[in-house]
């Protein structure tokens, strides 16, 4: 410490010594008579950055090192002009200085006046938000002057920040609703000589877990949903956490995918559903049911069945097993109710046949009365596990079979006339409208020796939903064409046809929409959509839905063909197909062999619209299609040197109906269908006769081929009086 003291007072004596020579030494003449000079200085306050340098009428530069007086080197005659400017501001810290008093004409005395005022320059901080989706972010910078952010946008410090000072932008509120984690980069720093605006602050949402408490869980297997996802296999009781974190803001629902078994048990959940706000969601509580006896196991009671019901009779369930020897029957005007979880056990080609009377309301029905898909069941068994039961039957249309949450195993040993069919149904003629005679509600047929379901002239009830059937050897189901509109909801596992057979009559003779459910497999020379007997009907019409898929198979080498409408009567009988496909699950046409045909023989015909007023086909497939039907030709297509006339007609789809002129399709008949993998002369056969003796309309626009056909993709169609228009034959492609 003294020898800094030193320093500084020997420093002090230099500088007063300098400043009294100059005072001695300034102004007036010097003592050789030369001119009367005088310096030019002042003061300068306020200085902390480097580089400022001062300059007296342009020149004479002085760089200032630091605040306090100066005196420029070159004196000034007295009566000149004197002008101080700033040539070089300071920079690190970045000031702005100013001159005040700084010019003049020098008089008879040094100039000590001008005054050199530097002032530090101030700049804003600032940036950029993204990913803001909340709300009550405030940033601050330096530990002070707030500001709130309502949007994702660009952001400014409303306080400017002196150059050569710091700066950190920090997040003092994170925003809520939902709940977000924000953090800013380039964040910090020192101000130089301009406005800071590249500070990014990044928004993103924060994700909480899902989860909460079992209790009472004994059972196995148990398992949990979030947001229909997410599963969670609960092996025992206390806190459990879905994988999955949940975005604040978004909602969580918890739910039981899988009860518990072994033993059964009923789980809920309470507190199941919410927002996720800003925190782990730890209440959803599930709470299971003491376990029950599992539907399906017996009780201990056994009774034995060995007479027909003549009268209304209940068989008790809750895991009573009932043993059915040998076939039963039960008689009109009866009712066999099973009540749920009974087991019925049913001896070898053991049947349960419900036999109504011939006379009007003379009923019999039998009842499976199950309630529940898991805990309210009704089981049919084989009552030795290696000999087949035989079905349950209703042998007409006063007989009714009621099956609500039932499954029958192992059924079938019945007669090849019905396919062994574990639940065989028969109306009164094909002729008439089937009749509706089955109902089912959730029910499974597994492990059968032929098919699941056979409808002879009968059909399911518009209130049946849901049959699932497995393991089935042959066609899932088969039916009368009339009976198709009736099929339930369905869902087939494992079955060596897949499929609903059509079997007795082939023709539809009503009006009918057939569904989505499973194909339809036509084994038939030719099916028909017409008004039938007894009585003349004008106008039959066949929808199909989305996803409709209808095979056909040939008997003996003979293409089948559907037909709509007919053809050669005073007034046609008007048969309309409206396919309803759409581009991601078309209405389909095809084979109903197993794999592609081999041989033109194996082709099926066609679809023939005849008489077919009123048709629509939208995102129709026609394939394996074309075979030779033996029809034709009557048009103007063009000349096959093969049969030395008109090629025949061999088609996927025909339309028209000769020479009647009662059909004339509309150009729209057919859009956004595709036509592949067929064979004949035509993808459209234009069989019908224009009145106008003019060609058209067109059909293949806004259709595409990928098997035209041999000749084209649509004949011409016929024109009174022949093909020949002003002596030029026309015959040809449309």
């Amino acid at each position: 410490m003294r020898s800094n003291l030193v320093q500084i007072v020997t420093r002090a004596i230099v500088v007063m010594g300098a400043l009294l020579i100059g005072a001695c030494s300034g102004g007036g003449s010097n003592a050789g008579g030369g001119p009367d000079t005088h310096t030019v200085g002042g003061s300068v306050s306020g200085l902390q950055g480097t580089g400022l340098v001062l300059q007296d009428n342009l020149g004479n530069d002085l760089p200032i090192v630091r605040g306090g007086t100066f005196v420029f080197t070159t004196a000034i005659a007295a009566g000149g002009a004197y002008s101080v400017t700033v040539k070089t501001q300071p920079t690190n810290a970045w000031q702005t200085c100013t001159v005040s008093g700084g010019s003049g004409t020098v008089a008879a005395a040094n100039i000590t006046g001008v005054v050199v005022t530097c002032v530090t320059n101030t700049y804003s901080v600032g940036g950029a938000i993204s990913g803001l989706a909340g709300v009550g972010l405030v940033l601050q910078d330096n530990a002070t002057d707030d500001i709130g952010a309502g949007a994702s946008s660009a952001f400014t410090f409303p306080t400017k920040i002196a150059s050569g000072k710091a700066y950190a932008v920090t997040v003092k509120s994170q925003p809520t609703s939902p709940s977000q984690t924000c953090t800013p980069t380039t964040a910090s720093g020192t101000i130089t000589n301009a406005a800071v605006t590249n500070v990014a602050v990044t928004c993103i949402t924060n994700t909480y877990s899902v989860g909460g408490t079992v209790t009472g869980l004994v059972g196995t297997g148990m398992i949990l949903e979030d947001n229909s996802a997410d599963d969670l296999t609960i092996s025992g009781n206390g806190g459990f956490t879905f994988a999955t974190a949940i975005a604040s803001g978004s909602t969580y629902n918890v739910t039981v995918l899988t009860q518990p078994g072994g033993p059964t048990q009923a789980c809920s959940v309470s507190s199941a559903s919410g927002t996720v706000t800003n925190g782990a969601v730890t209440t959803v509580a599930v709470n299971c049911a003491p376990p029950v006896t599992a539907c399906g196991t017996p009780n201990g009671t056994v009774v034995q069945h060995a007479s027909n019901v003549v009268a209304d009779e209940t068989w008790a369930g809750a895991g009573t097993v009932h043993i059915v020897a040998s076939t039963i029957s039960v008689l009109a005007p009866a009712t066999l109710t099973i009540q749920k979880c009974a087991i019925v056990r049913l001896g070898a080609g053991a049947q349960i046949v419900v036999r109504g009377g011939t006379a009007a309301g003379s009923i019999a029905t039998l009842l499976a009365d199950g309630d529940d898909p898991a805990t309210g069941v009704v089981y049919f068994a084989s009552n030795d596990a290696n000999q087949r039961w035989g079905s349950l039957e209703g042998s007409n249309a006063n007989s009714y079979i009621q099956l609500n949450n039932a499954q029958l195993a192992g059924g079938g040993a019945t007669t090849a006339g019905t396919r062994n069919a574990t639940i065989e149904m028969h109306g009164t003629s094909n002729s008439t409208l089937p009749d509706p005679v089955l109902k089912v509600n959730t029910v499974i047929i597994s492990d059968m020796q032929g098919a699941g379901v056979y409808l002879d002239n009968a059909a399911f009830t518009t209130d049946s939903q849901f049959l699932a059937i497995s393991n089935s050897p042959d066609y899932a189901m088969a039916m009368s064409a009339m009976a198709l509109g009736s099929i339930p909801s369905y869902i087939g596992t494992a079955n060596a046809h897949d499929e609903a057979l059509v079997v007795g009559n082939a023709n539809i003779f009503a009006d009918m929409t057939v569904h989505k459910r499973l194909p339809i497999h036509f084994h038939t020379t030719g099916v028909r959509v017409a008004g039938g007997p007894p009585s003349f009907v004008p106008t039959v019409t066949l929808t199909l839905d989305a996803g409709v898929v209808f095979r056909f198979e040939n008997i003996a080498g003979t293409p089948t063909m559907m037909t709509f409408g007919t053809n050669g009567q005073s007034q046609d009988q008007n048969g309309v197909l409206i396919a309803n496909g759409n581009p991601f699950d078309p209405v389909i046409f095809t084979t109903g062999l197993d794999t592609p045909p081999a041989l033109d023989t194996d082709y099926w015909a066609g679809i023939w619209l005849l008489t077919s007023n009123g048709s629509q086909l939208q995102n129709v497939v026609f394939e394996y299609a074309g075979g030779d039907a033996s029809i034709g030709p009557v048009n103007c297509g063009p000349f096959d040197p093969s049969i030395n006339q008109q090629a025949r007609h061999t088609a996927p789809l025909l339309v028209g109906d000769g020479t009647d002129q009662q059909y004339i399709p509309p150009a729209s008949l057919i859009t956004g269908s595709t036509f592949r993998n067929n064979i004949g002369n035509f993808a459209i056969d234009s069989v019908w006769e224009n009145s106008t003796r003019t060609f058209g309309p067109s059909l293949h626009n806004d259709n595409t081929f990928t098997s035209p056909g041999k000749f084209c993709p649509q004949s011409k169609n016929l024109i009174p009086l022949g093909c020949t228009i002003a002596g030029v034959d026309q015959s040809g492609c449309q």
